[in-house]
């Protein structure tokens, strides 16, 4: 019987791990975005923060169209398009 509990104890106890290892450690900060009472927050851990500045940035802008014919020449059954 004592060995029983020593095992569920040990299970007990390695359950409880693997479940808390999912969990982040603090500091997490918390941001509100929209007014009071709606839940628009953001969550912050600092410490991953700087590495995911990265990811986040802007991409390139991609170069303006070349300049062709107007869509009014293109296309003729548009009448909107004669401008």
């Amino acid at each position: 019987m004592n060995s029983i509990k020593r095992v569920l104890s040990l299970v007990a106890l390695a359950g409880a791990t693997l479940i808390l290892s999912a969990c982040e450690r603090p500091p997490i900060e918390s941001v509100q975005n929209g007014f009071r009472g709606t839940g628009m927050a953001s969550v912050y851990n600092p410490r991953t923060l700087a590495a995911e500045a990265e990811k986040n940035e802007v991409p390139a802008s991609i170069p303006a169209a070349a300049d062709g014919p107007k869509a009014g020449a293109v296309y003729k059954n548009v009448k909107v398009l004669g401008n």
